[in-house]
């Protein structure tokens, strides 16, 4: 924090203490607005100094750098410093969709003393902006199989919004803040005027996620808010919404459709205007306040009302849960799951039940609940690895039975159970999982002869999707996808040499549905003639190659119209459709409707339009 020392005349070193401390408690705790201080000699050069604790998370600049756009922003930054010289307001200016804010320090007479803090947006994200911003700044297109723009989706998502109202506040903040750094404060003005806009707005628009964090913290070092005075300051109530002290944890997660391919880059996005939303919702919940779960789900703190027995305590937490679900299935059109920790004495770290409550979640999809207390759950004993790995071998047995039923149900007990043993820890469930997904591929490879190439690329592919899943949701959709894709392969109907070729042209079809794929070059590369290679294709499928194909591009054009707004001549192309009327005439013939008709249908609101 810089601390103005100057002009003592009109404020003595205690109130300027108070005033330094008001702006503190603003800036400390929102270190996703970086402040400095430019000083600039009205030409080209520009001196910085920087104000608030930097974190060098990857901001706009950074990949400004990276595509060659240096010279742009330098000249972005002379045009604003020229414009906030000439005014004694706070100016704005916009670069490739990211805001900067530049006003000019009071004390310096020159007009060389600026105030500045960016990047932060004016509105929440949509995929619109953001494909359009990355085009202006790359001249790419938008695609999530580009990880750059994933990259850039991401440190998008981690800016500050500050949306009219906020924005209004803040402005006032800077000037306040500017009045200080020029030592123009009359006694503790400032802190008033800080501490009002901090109650009334601030706190309200923006909440600070660290101390919701800080509760469920795993560092048993880290106290908790309320340690010293065994209560809720005043302004921990303001900044968290919330008067008593929290005794439950939740965790909230959105689930997505198995049916549906999800593009990662729309998924962070869709994961994040949720996770956005659900945040302002609860704090119109009575005593709660909840922070972001990693990019996809959302971590709740809580506490029932005083004075009630268990079981009425119980009810009020679940109507509590329901209502957020409720509200996720009204906003969004998603299915949520909610689970739920234990219940801990007030002013206790809640990391324990945070656990639980994790746990609980995912433990919702597999037994097929809404919403789940953790003491809900069975075999709540210590598991140890030998259970663990008695319940692999049991999966490895069942597999080369090929009793598909009575695989699902030897999965879904080996997932329910590695989860428990995970308790939490993704790096541990996503090791186990890797481990038996290799127990089970040397399972097919001795009953399956393969070459030793097609083996490897197929232990590659399978792998690498559990390796780059980003949630423990994602490793399980991983896993079971792994299991489907070993069901099929050790399939005793395919046993030999081709299974191999055939498996892999599957997932072939289902990564590059966009291309042209005539079914010669198809045949050529699994090996068969034509004639075989369509005879193979319709006793493995059920379904004719062409018909597969267009059944492949049609779920894929669904996602398009529901989650773009992209024309239908736009997702004919980015499909693999021929044309427009080509698309047309597939979707109504695997959907029984148009792509215009389907899109009217199950519009999403929270989207872009």
């Amino acid at each position: 924090m810089l601390m103005s020392c100057t002009n003592t005349t009109h404020t003595d070193w205690a109130d300027n203490l108070k005033n330094a401390y008001a702006i503190h408690n603003v800036l400390s705790s929102r270190s996703e607005l970086p402040f400095f201080i430019i000083k600039w000699n009205g030409e080209k050069h520009i001196e910085w100094m920087e104000l608030s604790d930097p974190r060098h998370q990857p901001k706009p600049y950074h990949f400004e750098i990276y595509f060659g756009k240096e010279s742009v922003r330098d000249a972005h930054y002379l045009e604003a410093l020229k414009a906030a010289r000439a005014r004694d307001q706070v100016v704005l200016r916009n670069i490739y969709g990211f805001w900067d804010l530049f006003y000019k320090l009071p004390a310096d007479s020159s007009g060389q003393t600026f105030l500045f803090a960016g990047q932060f947006l004016q509105e929440a994200p949509k995929w619109t902006s953001l494909c359009k911003n990355w085009r202006e700044l790359t001249g790419q297109e938008p695609v999530g199989a580009n990880r750059d723009f994933v990259k850039f989706v991401r440190m998008t998502l981690s800016l500050p919004v500050l949306e009219p109202d906020l924005l209004k506040a803040f402005k006032k903040f800077v000037k306040l803040y500017g009045k200080f750094l020029s030592g123009k404060a009359h006694k503790n003005d400032i802190q008033r005027d800080v501490d009002q806009l901090n109650t009334d707005v601030l706190s309200r628009l923006w909440p600070i996620d660290d101390w919701v964090n800080s509760v469920l913290s795993s560092d048993k070092f880290r106290l908790p808010l309320w340690y010293y005075d065994g209560e809720l300051a005043d302004w921990i109530k303001e900044g968290m919404g919330i008067v008593r002290l929290p005794t439950t944890a939740m965790s909230l997660l959105p689930i997505e459709s198995r049916s549906q391919l999800y593009d990662p880059a729309q998924a962070l996005l869709r994961n994040a205007q949720i996770q956005r939303a659900c945040i302002a919702f609860v704090r119109n919940l009575p005593e709660t306040a909840a922070t972001r779960l990693q990019d996809y789900g959302i971590s709740i703190i809580t506490s029932s009302k005083k004075g009630k027995s268990r079981a009425r305590a119980r009810l009020e937490l679940k109507e509590r849960a329901e209502r957020l679900r409720a509200y996720l299935a009204e906003r969004f059109h998603v299915h949520s799951v909610v689970g739920i920790g234990r219940t801990q004495n007030g002013g206790t770290s809640l990391y324990e039940s945070h656990k639980e409550a994790v746990l609980a979640a995912h433990m919702c999809v597999q037994l097929g609940k809404n919403v789940l207390f953790h003491d809900e759950l069975d075999g709540r004993k210590r598991l140890r690895y030998t259970d663990l790995q008695k319940l692999a071998d049991t999966l490895v047995e069942v597999l080369d039975r090929q009793n598909s039923a009575e695989l699902k149900v030897a999965s879904d007990l080996y997932i329910t159970v590695a989860l428990q043993y995970a308790n939490d820890r993704i790096e541990v469930a996503r090791g186990q999982f890797l481990a038996t997904l290799f127990q089970l591929l040397k399972s097919v490879k001795r009953k399956n002869p393969m070459r030793e190439s097609a083996f490897n690329s197929f232990v590659l592919e399978l792998t690498s999707r559990v390796e780059a899943a980003r949630s423990i949701e994602q490793v399980i959709e991983s896993f079971n996808g792994a299991i489907q894709r070993l069901s099929f392969v050790s399939d005793k109907v395919w046993r030999g040499s081709s299974v191999m070729l055939l498996e892999s042209t599957l997932q072939y079809l289902k990564d590059n549905y966009f291309e042209n794929l005539p079914l010669p070059m198809i045949a050529r590369k699994t090996g068969f003639s034509v004639p075989a290679f369509t005879r193979v294709f319709k006793q493995a499928t059920g379904t004719s190659y062409l018909s597969y194909l267009r059944s492949i591009r049609v779920e894929q054009a669904k996602k398009l119209l529901t989650s773009t707004p992209d024309t239908i001549e736009q997702i004919a192309q980015a499909c693999g459709f021929h044309s427009q009327h080509h698309l047309i005439r597939s979707f109504k013939k695997v959907a029984g409707q148009t792509p215009g008709a389907y899109r009217d249908a199950h519009a999403i609101r929270g989207n872009d339009s």
